[in-house]
């Protein structure tokens, strides 16, 4: 209601005129903006869906089985007709994926087109040709500027109706992604509110996608994070073969350049730049064209700094995030200062296969082999994560054997077979607590892998199985006639159909 006092004078009178008319063309000003603004949102907000999805995890305790199914949600949008991109923590070990769009309650049974745990990314296929239909697909934009506002959307909390949170862009870093534990990649913070079941959803600004939400850290008030258009764009290239392959690692352990005594050890131009090599991993893309000591100045021509980062759109970040943006097969270029003079060599990035084994798993079954009550399983990330809600919790000595015994071995990466559980019964019952021990061998076989342990059982020339174990060089001993006959007996009743999976 607009109130207008008793007017006096003409000159009174074409003032507030003027005013008015100011008034009326801001209107008509702001109208429009308005308007925009708001059919903006209303074309996001179509593109969203929720998404119900029935659980059942692989039992790491129990191998042979499974754990009790669980009800979980998380959002989504669609990036085409019918294709609905997600995270992979929200679909992972689905056994059924049901989605809704926004402001339309019909459920529509979706499945798994492609799923990336290493990038906590997945893309979802919608049978049903209605679903979808006069929605426009979301775009994917760019990487967003430091303290530019943006929008997250999504259904929190498993709700009803579609959420809209606002906040800042405030970090752009290589960060881990929780849902693998072994991957960094680059993320971005902000203060958009980023709760259970916003994991999946679009984070807008100017109305394409700049990142879909994904984690949050507790430890922090109003603090979430989203994985940005870069990592979503490699991800949706990969995928367009009809394939995921992954990434590339370079497999490169650096230490920095700021020490100026180590910078003269290494017989640097003052002015020279770069990161000195530790380690190269084996296997790994750089295997066999990096060495030892050799310095990195750049990669792909552009210059790596003292600390190990890049110049990135303005933004600093480690060096590797130019090989992060490539695909599997791609080259990379790196400079080197080797031998007192600079020189370049290119490789291909190529898939480290030993990385798997830091991730933790999705969507398989453990591997495993039981023998008259005793357990074996493979040393892995899932395996440590069954001692509790933390793989910190376990044995220090499997800790050490998994993340670090490695790293002072020439050969890398080694396979650890465990003696993981053992099922009570009389030929067992002596060794109640020798559990969570490494196998080194069986009669005599080094045990590398589950395989090792049937031609170890075969190898036994006499009236025993003899096992050595480690740390501590243990020994186990079975008689053998008993213990084969105790096996079948052993499997009935703890309810095993099964007395491996390799």
């Amino acid at each position: 209601m607009l109130i207008i006092a008793p007017i006096r004078g003409a000159s009174n009178y074409v003032s507030l005129l003027r005013a008015l008319s100011a008034v009326w063309v801001t209107a008509l000003a702001i109208g429009p903006a308005v308007a925009e603004a708001a059919f903006e949102d209303d074309r996001v907000e179509r593109a969203i869906v929720s998404i119900q999805v029935t659980q059942q995890r692989s039992d790491w305790y129990s191998p042979w089985q499974r754990t009790r199914p669980t009800q979980t949600s998380g959002s989504g949008f669609l990036i085409g007709p019918r294709r609905i991109m997600t995270n992979a923590h929200v679909v992972s070990d689905a056994r059924q994926i049901i989605v809704r769009r926004n402001q339309d309650s019909r459920p529509y049974f979706a499945e798994i087109e492609f799923i990336a745990h290493d990038s906590d990314l997945a893309t979802l296929k919608v049978p049903d040709p209605a679903f979808g239909r006069g929605v426009k697909p979301l775009e994917v934009g760019n990487l967003p500027s430091l303290r530019s506002r943006v929008r997250t959307y999504g259904y929190p909390a498993g709700g009803e109706k579609i959420s809209r949170t606002e906040g800042v862009v405030s970090r752009i870093q290589f960060i881990t992604y929780l849902h693998s534990g072994a991957d960094s990649h680059l993320g971005i913070q902000t203060d958009s509110a980023i709760n259970p079941g916003n994991s999946g959803g679009p984070v807008i600004q100017e109305g394409q996608v700049i990142g879909v939400a994904f984690q949050t850290n507790v430890r922090l008030n109003d603090v979430g994070y989203f994985i940005p258009a870069p990592v979503i764009r490699r991800f949706l290239n990969d995928i367009s073969d009809g394939g995921y392959d992954g990434y590339g690692d370079l497999g490169i352990v650096i230490s920095n350049l700021i020490n100026p005594s180590y910078r003269k050890f290494l017989g640097l131009h003052k002015d020279m730049m770069g990161v000195v090599v530790d380690r190269i991993l084996p296997g790994a893309s750089a295997d066999g064209f990096v060495f030892k000591n050799d310095v990195i100045t750049a990669i792909d021509d552009v210059p790596i700094m003292t600390d190990g980062t890049i110049d990135y759109y303005g933004y600093s970040l480690n060096f590797e995030q130019i090989a992060e943006e490539k695909q599997i097969g791609e080259l990379v270029k790196l400079t080197l200062w080797r031998d007192g003079k600079l020189i370049d060599v290119r490789f291909p990035l190529r898939a480290f296969e030993e990385a798997d084994r830091m991730r933790s798993q999705f969507d398989t079954f453990p591997r495993y082999f039981v023998f008259a009550g005793l357990v074996f399983m493979e040393l892995n990330r899932e395996y440590l994560k069954s001692f509790g809600n933390y793989w910190e919790n376990a044995d220090k000595h499997l800790l050490y054997a998994h993340f670090f015994s490695f790293m002072e071995s020439e050969k890398g990466f080694e396979d650890h077979v465990i003696l993981a559980r053992i099922l009570p019964h009389g030929i067992n019952s002596a060794y109640a607590g020798m559990v969570n021990y490494i196998v080194n061998t069986l009669n005599g076989v080094p045990i590398r892998k589950l395989e090792d342990l049937e031609l170890g059982l075969r190898s036994s020339q006499g009236a025993f199985h003899r096992f050595e174990l480690s740390p501590g060089e243990l020994v186990l001993v079975l008689d053998k006639e008993k213990a084969a006959k105790a096996h079948p007996e052993i499997l009935t009743a703890y309810g095993i159909d099964k007395d491996r999976r390799l």
